[in-house]
């Protein structure tokens, strides 16, 4: 079958706009992924480049800060050293009554009683009563924890802090003679003593408060 001229021209022009609408298509289609393909890089390295910097202030900040801590601690190490009366942990004596034992016989303020609670007979209960001495008749009974020999008994620490609510308003509450009661016991009281004095650098924890 014959094509006319007319038919042949306006088929060639034909199969030019498709081959060019065709790779055009493909061009724009090339143009777009790429965009894409550098917008994801963007968002992915933009990110990535935020938490670098994120954790690298973050690292200084932590450097910066542990560098306070231990410039504190030597700045009180100083001052302790350098004080007419430094502060020296005392060595832990042990002293018992029945399965209780409490670490030593005097605190100063800012140390915590570690009390060492044994094998309890398992129909012992009762209750341990931490009081400071008023008088020679009359004690404040600071804290009450109680006990039983049924159940597992763990050992534990107790500090001497100011409690305005109870009426611990300054270190005159604290400084002293001071008992634990094993009360529904026949156990032996234990006495220790509160020094006036306060650890270095936990001088703000026993400021007045009442």
């Amino acid at each position: 079958m014959k094509l006319s001229y007319e038919k042949i021209l306006r088929k060639v022009f034909s199969d030019f706009l498709v081959k060019w609408f065709v790779n055009d298509k493909i061009i724009i289609l090339i143009a777009i992924a790429g965009a894409l393909l550098i917008g994801i890089i963007i968002v992915v390295f933009v990110p990535t480049q935020n938490e670098t910097v994120e954790e690298e202030t973050s690292r200084a900040v932590e450097t910066d800060q542990i560098k306070s801590v231990l410039k504190k601690i030597e700045d009180e190490k100083i001052s302790n050293d350098n004080s007419e009366n430094p502060y020296v942990p005392k060595e832990r004596e042990w002293i018992q009554s029945g399965p209780f034992k409490i670490d030593r016989s005097v605190y100063v303020l800012g140390e915590k009683i570690f009390v060492n609670v044994d094998d309890i007979d398992k129909n012992t209960k009762g209750a341990m009563v931490f009081a400071k001495q008023i008088n020679s008749t009359y004690y404040y009974e600071y804290k009450k924890i109680k006990f039983d020999g049924s159940k597992q008994q763990n050992n534990f620490y107790l500090g001497f802090n100011l409690n305005p609510v109870r009426g611990v308003c300054s270190v005159d509450n604290l400084i002293g003679d001071w008992i634990v009661i094993f009360e529904g016991t026949n156990f032996e009281s234990l006495k220790f003593k509160v020094k006036d004095q306060i650890i270095p650098g936990m001088e703000k924890s026993y400021e007045p408060v009442c």
